[in-house]
């Protein structure tokens, strides 16, 4: 599911009230304004004119939603249902078991969109309109004449069975809601629990070599001079830091999402070279490059100056280039930085494992990866973080592959003159 899936389902529920609604009203307004001027009724010409208030704020709360203010549209349904039940009370006193009804399916609709004040209000608003109701039609004679008996039955079944029907059909889209919702969370736990799995098995995996390392080293130490060795200490030393920096860098990532999920990555844009920020990643990845057996190959054009964060741009990089001589297979890394249609286009392609096809969009989201995590490491964030500092930076990634003939990562970024930074955050924690 996605995470817009729950205000989608608000937007659905409300969109499916309005359609089912406005001609309702419409409907009664019809009928209202027909045998008022035919009967001459004082009592339909009042119910005319509390009908057309509400079937004209429905048409200004049809607007609001199709431009997306969902809370804004319920607020002016449930107010204007409220309005015309008051006015309503004073004219069709035939109606009082209807306008009982009405508060009571204004508040299930308003009932996910207010907040906890708001909604207080409301409701303490609906009660009065009730308590309204029950003095001026169920206490009081008519305030003025009503229409012929028939007439008055059948406009009271008409009425009830909209408003049962009404609130019914809100409850209905509430359970459905309610059904995916329970479904996200069950999903939600699911994922935890992995990812829980996963990130403990991930966090001890560079534990196990550091501490072997470290007693290496203390042991190294412990000998007598003409026994112990600088080069054997150096190089445990050396193993021992690449494995805290994996901690350091798993760590880093799990506080990243966090942050990303609160609203609350840090970005600090500042024109960068990026054409030099890319030659000293690849420069820092050599050893590793080295290690994994895969060539590293690099092209850039003339110096790009882009605005940028350039420690996120950096962990661009690094997440880039760390997945390409994972899944590399020992084959040669590409890397290529030019300028496209005025803007820096940098493309890291690897000659490896490949991706499914229906795994491309995929590897962007949280914890997915598109091989099994038996066989090579990871939480699955490193492409979901890159992702975010991306689009936040104003620009694109997208990834191409054929299963087999390797991965092809493209990321787009604004130059200097162009830049213009979607704010992913405002302030820190």
């Amino acid at each position: 599911m996605h995470e817009s899936s729950e205000e989608e389902l608000r937007q659905l529920r409300l969109r499916q009230f309005l359609q089912w609604m406005f001609p309702v009203a419409v409907g009664f307004l019809g009928v209202y304004a027909i045998f008022a001027f035919a009967l001459r009724s004082p009592a339909l010409a009042g119910g005319a004119v509390a009908v057309g208030l509400y079937t004209a704020a429905l048409a200004w709360a049809r607007r609001l939603a199709l431009h997306g203010r969902t809370a804004r549209a319920a607020w002016v349904t449930g107010h204007a249902l409220l309005v015309m039940v008051v006015l309503g009370a004073l004219f069709v006193h035939f109606l009082f078991a209807a306008l009982l009804l009405m508060p009571i399916a204004g508040v299930a609709l308003v009932l996910p969109y207010l907040e906890r004040p708001a909604l207080g209000r409301y409701m303490f608003a609906a009660l009065g309109v009730d308590a309204w109701v029950t003095v001026v039609d169920g206490l009081l004679p008519p305030l003025v004449e009503q229409p012929p008996l028939v007439l008055q039955r059948w406009v009271l079944v008409l009425a009830v069975v909209a408003c049962v029907a009404l609130t019914l059909r809100i409850l209905w889209v509430d359970s459905a809601r309610l059904l995916q919702s329970l479904g996200l969370a069950e999903k939600a736990v699911a994922t935890r629990d992995e990812f829980l799995l996963v990130a403990s098995h991930e966090l001890r995996t560079p534990l196990t070599p550091l501490g072997l390392r470290l007693q290496l080293l203390r042991r190294e130490l412990s000998l007598p001079p003409p026994h112990s060795s600088p080069e054997r200490a150096g190089l445990h030393l050396d193993v021992a830091q690449r494995q805290v920096k994996k901690l350091v860098e798993l760590v880093d990532d799990l506080l990243d999402v966090s942050r990303i999920s609160a609203g609350r990555l840090e970005l600090h844009p500042a024109r960068m070279d990026l054409t030099q920020g890319v030659r000293e990643a690849v420069r820092r990845f050599e050893p590793e490059a080295l290690r994994a057996g895969c060539a590293l190959t690099l092209e850039v054009d003339e110096a790009l100056m882009g605005r940028v964060d350039p420690l996120r741009f950096e962990q661009v990089l690094d997440n880039l280039l760390s997945n390409a001589l994972k899944y590399g297979a020992g084959k040669p890394v590409h890397v290529r930085l030019e300028r496209r249609d005025g803007r820096a286009r940098l493309t890291v392609r690897d000659e490896g494992l490949g991706i499914a096809p229906e795994a491309l969009e995929r590897i962007f989201d949280r914890f997915e990866r598109a091989v099994s995590g038996r066989h090579f490491g990871g939480l699955g964030l490193g492409l979901y973080i890159v992702r975010r500092i991306v689009s936040a930076s104003g620009g694109t990634i997208s990834a191409a592959s054929v299963p087999g003939q390797g991965a092809t990562f493209t990321v787009e970024l604004p130059l200097s003159a162009d830049a213009s930074l979607v704010p992913l955050v405002s302030g820190g924690r």
